[in-house]
């Protein structure tokens, strides 16, 4: 099967593919291909272009696609709608099934070690989005285990939010927001030399494939992204109705 993934979460897009059995427990890919870069100008102008370059790569092409995943978060509010309205777009045009999955829970799967993962994305205001994993590799294959739920954090929070204090394990860092915090990622644990803007989207094609094995494929109509947080853009407060006519002070 031709998995597909994208990740929007930060101002990094993450596109990749993989050739894969689905007939067995956790697939091997047999083929692959990733693109991941800075999304510039953005990511509405750029995703579907790198997604259909990254394809080409291999001879294939959306109609070739059999399962899609999607990073859904949490991350920028704008790449979140971008990356989820593309991937419901192209599972409605092309009658594909879709896998959302959590971008934090995707970056400790990318990380590449065994032990305590602490992924952290960028969330602006001075705030990260948190979550610590324990990692294990089974048979060079990560299997993460949720060990604190993801939520939003201060840096200065970071280390009782995610109860690093009464850990004896030394934890790993990854992520755009370890990147950006990297003081504060040293004074806990290990900041990666591998620490990546944006999840692994190969790594991420598995995780879905092996889940839509497991349990089919997400509901498009309820299928959102994680925000975590109110977006930083609101829409004006409605503006009361008035009894009477109203008139242009303007007019003539």
């Amino acid at each position: 099967m031709l998995v597909l993934a994208i990740d929007t979460s930060t101002s990094v897009g993450a596109v990749g593919w993989v050739e894969a059995d689905a007939e067995i427990p956790r697939p091997d890919a047999a083929r692959f291909a990733r693109l991941v870069a800075p999304a510039d100008p953005g990511h509405a102008e750029t995703l579907i272009d790198r997604v259909n370059a990254a394809l080409a790569t291999g001879g294939h092409a959306l109609a070739d696609v059999g399962l899609l995943v999607f990073g859904r978060g949490p991350g920028t509010f704008t790449g979140l709608r971008i990356g989820l309205g593309t991937a419901k777009g192209l599972a409605l045009s092309h009658g594909t099934p879709l896998v959302g999955i959590s971008s934090l829970e995707a970056l400790a799967f990318s990380a590449g070690v065994e032990g305590m993962v602490a992924t952290l994305i960028d969330a602006r205001r001075g705030e990260l989005y948190a979550a610590l994993y324990e990692v294990r590799l089974d048979g060079g294959r990560p299997i993460a285990r949720l060990a604190v739920p993801e939520q939003v954090v201060r840096p200065d929070t970071l280390e009782a939010a995610l109860g690093l204090g009464s850990r004896a394990d030394r934890v790993r860092f990854v992520g755009n927001g370890a990147i950006r915090y990297a003081d504060t990622a040293r004074a806990l644990g290990e900041l990666l030399p591998s620490s990546a803007a944006a999840p692994d989207p190969c790594r991420m094609a598995l995780i879905g494939l092996e889940r839509y094995r497991d349990r089919g494929g997400d509901d498009l109509a309820a299928l959102e992204p994680s925000y975590l947080r109110e977006p930083d853009a609101k829409l004006p407060a409605a503006t009361p109705a008035r009894s009477g006519p109203e008139f242009d002070r303007n007019s003539d």
